[in-house]
């Protein structure tokens, strides 16, 4: 597991600093979250989650694998309005290519009549939401996990990038990240929620990113928008997250 840069956390909700109980809870959804990769699985082996059809509201994926045995497999899925992973399909194999397949015979998924069927993962991402899916042989001898944000949530400035992914269904929890920033340098982290303003010093590590939890929460207010600038000396790449459960 790739370690976290240290984190930097607005409890607006409070207007002060997170109890050691929700930095800690906070802390490990974020290292959770990271170690959803190609690092935490088999080495040698890789997974790409690839859009498949549509790019509105409504759409699918499909799984490809390099490196990897046939299978069996079980797909696994970790969306953001669960607290852990669940299992979504067994008897999931790879064709010649990669790709995942239901193959339609004994063992598999699928029915003789559609066989070597790919299979097409349907969501409705929501700006920011991370898809994070994965394949577990049946003897957990080969473990495959891939992530993407499909709708990213970025902003650009002058060569550095910010972007937002949500942890929870209503942003509750932030990951800010940027890149591009001078190596090792300073970057004023600025938010502002329903008029509710904090600016906090915070530092880019020696690739020049940034990464950072924000709990944009206003006491009193059911939903709003917060706007997050990365300022440093080259650039202030800045992006907005709507927050707040929406019907």
């Amino acid at each position: 597991m790739r370690a976290i840069l240290p984190l930097i956390v607005c409890n607006l909700l409070f207007g002060q600093s997170p109890s050691n109980g929700l930095q800690n809870q906070v802390d490990t959804l974020i290292k959770l979250h990271d170690a959803w990769s190609a690092k935490a699985g088999t080495p040698g082996m890789s997974l790409t989650i690839s859009p498949s059809i549509g790019s509105g509201p409504l759409m699918k994926f499909r799984l490809v694998a390099e490196g990897a045995p046939q299978g069996p497999y079980s797909l696994v899925a970790w969306p953001v309005t669960q607290k852990s992973p669940s299992e979504a399909l067994k008897g999931v194999t790879l064709n010649a290519s990669g790709l995942a397949i239901c193959a339609g015979v004994p063992g598999t998924c699928g029915s003789p009549d559609k066989p070597d069927d790919p299979i097409d993962i349907t969501l409705r991402p929501a700006p920011g939401e991370p898809v994070r899916l994965g394949l577990i042989s049946t003897d957990g001898a080969t473990k495959l996990f891939a992530r993407l944000v499909p709708v990213p949530i970025r902003g650009e400035d002058h060569g550095c990038s910010a972007e937002a992914t949500l942890l929870t269904p209503g942003a509750e929890l932030l990951l800010i990240t940027g890149s591009g920033f001078p190596a090792n340098g300073e970057i004023t982290v600025g938010s502002d929620s329903e008029g509710e303003r904090h600016d906090l010093k915070g530092k880019s590590d020696a690739e020049g990113r940034y990464t950072g939890a924000l709990l944009p929460s206003k006491q009193g207010v059911a939903k709003g928008v917060v706007h997050v600038r990365l300022k440093s000396a080259k650039c202030a790449p800045a992006v907005s997250i709507p927050w707040g459960r929406r019907d």
